[in-house]
């Protein structure tokens, strides 16, 4: 019940439960780590109940474990972006507050994608409009949460408030360039020994 309150809170009345993450602590990293859950699930039931005409891709192309990447990774190099750069702004939420509080700003998305996909077997390109005005009004209630936990969790202004997360946004992209860098590097390290073992086996 204690999470059912906190999910009907943060959707409905983000200020205060964002204050009471901050002030209270009343979120738990359990919490947290099921609504990811949730999310991953979301995102690949929407991928597969998609209608025909908005499919960016098959069913049976989409890969299960780069989906659920794909909801995790900027759930967690936002948290740890956000944090490095608000230490530095002199920010008052510490790491496990921003991460836990980030995961309610993916409610919206759980809540919606689904029956938007749903939807999208019913509409056809014509009234692309209907789908895509439902898209920018979950991703903007998305943004205005995140917008709140930010200001509320580390005690900021509106403005400072905007700069924190812009470059929190632009600490998130240079860790994916890390990463891609380095996995890069390490996909081409292997394929070299690869190449060494086949080498040294047919020579020998």
């Amino acid at each position: 019940m204690e999470a059912i309150k906190l999910v009907r809170q943060s959707l409905f009345h983000p200020f205060d439960f964002f204050y009471d993450i901050q002030f209270e602590k009343r979120a738990k990293l359990i919490n947290a780590l099921a609504i990811m859950a949730l999310a991953c699930v979301a995102r690949i039931v929407s991928l597969m109940l998609s209608g025909f005409a908005f499919r960016t891709r098959e069913a049976v192309d989409v890969s299960i474990p780069i989906e659920i990447l794909w909801v995790l990774i900027p759930w967690v190099t936002w948290a740890i972006s956000n944090w490095a750069v608000s230490t530095i702004i002199d920010g008052e939420g510490k790491f496990k507050d921003i991460l836990i509080s980030s995961s309610y700003v993916y409610l919206p998305y759980i809540l919606l994608i689904i029956p938007v996909s749903l939807l999208s077997n019913l509409l056809t390109l014509k009234e692309i409009s209907i789908y895509g005005g439902i898209y920018y009004f979950m991703y903007g209630w998305m943004a205005v949460m995140l917008f709140l936990q930010v200001m509320i969790i580390h005690d900021f202004e509106f403005g400072k408030t905007v700069g924190i997360i812009l470059l929190s946004i632009l600490g998130m992209i240079i860790m994916w360039l890390i990463i891609v860098m380095i996995y890069g590097l390490v996909n081409q390290a292997i394929v070299f020994v690869i190449n060494i073992m086949k080498e040294i086996r047919y020579r020998s």
